[in-house]
């Protein structure tokens, strides 16, 4: 078992690969299993009955909870063995149960950013990417190939369809359902459902007041007036919008599903109808 610090505490129970690296000061809890080509760094917390599937790879600081599984094989019927890997930044949280599955193709990786807290049995599905300070409450579920901003929230028990991103301090509710792009710095509200913009978590991370009128002025435009959404970017690109509304205009416009809207109105179907079209063909 070459690549083990000198440091490095492993329960006599786990088993390990062959060729597993710990860095300094990495705890290995009772029967933990990590399989070849694992590399954790350095004071990671490999927790009891915890798994680490092959060809993961964790920066310092990680801590992986009960019976927890990070780099397990995609969900995906007739999967064949491929180097695909899991990537985990530093100073994640995965909490007991949480299962996080490496990607489905050759080369192929989920990742995961720093500081990210997944709470218990909450699942990140192959090819997924996390951003930074992510949080995941209990039984949130991802689809593959979803894309979730820094500073997300997903509440528990929510269903994230596969492909689908989520911006950048959004906030979803509990019990929802999404199949549709979740512009950033908003809140979700039932499935599909805009409910306002996320103005207390924007609050709290320190956004100034004059971006936070600019934010307002453009939710209001994109998501409350008579304009379709199309109209709507046209017309907020025309000025001189701060680096935030910009960030709301970019993502909308790299929407290949569409984007989630407020209650259903008859000047949101037309202008999703395309995008509807599309989930259905690949639903």
């Amino acid at each position: 078992m070459a690549g083990i610090d000198p440091s490095a505490k492993i329960d006599r129970t786990a088993t390990l690969g062959e060729r597993v690296t710990l860095g300094a000061g990495v705890t290995v809890g009772p029967g933990a299993v990590i399989e070849d080509d694992a590399v954790i760094g350095a004071r990671c917390e490999i927790g009891p009955q915890a798994f680490i599937g092959r060809y993961t790879e964790m920066g310092p600081d990680n801590r992986v909870g009960l019976a927890a599984q990070v780099g397990g094989e995609p969900q995906v019927i007739g999967w064949q063995p491929v180097a695909s890997r899991a990537v985990l930044g530093a100073g994640n949280t995965i909490r007991e149960y949480v299962s996080v599955h490496r990607g489905m193709k050759e080369g192929g990786e989920t990742r995961i950013g720093d500081r990210c807290y997944l709470m218990g049995a909450s699942h990140v599905a192959h090819d997924c990417r996390l951003g930074d300070e992510v949080v995941m409450a209990n039984g949130a579920l991802l689809g593959g190939h979803v894309e979730i901003g820094d500073n997300a929230f997903i509440s528990g028990n929510c269903a994230v369809h596969q492909f689908v991103r989520i911006g950048r301090r959004v906030m979803v509710r509990g019990m929802t359902a999404v199949w549709k792009d979740v512009v950033p710095f908003v809140t979700l509200d039932q499935a599909n459902t805009v409910r306002s913009l996320n103005k207390v978590g924007l609050r709290r991370a320190g956004f100034s007041r004059e971006v936070m009128t600019e934010l307002t002025e453009a939710f209001r435009t994109i998501f409350r007036s008579e304009h379709t959404v199309t109209e709507a970017v046209a017309l907020l690109d025309a000025g001189t919008p701060c680096a935030e509304v910009r960030e709301m205009l970019d993502f909308i416009r790299a929407s290949k599903r569409g984007i989630c809207l407020t209650h259903s109105t008859q000047r949101d179907r037309l202008d999703n109808r395309a995008a509807e079209a599309g989930d259905a063909e690949s639903g």
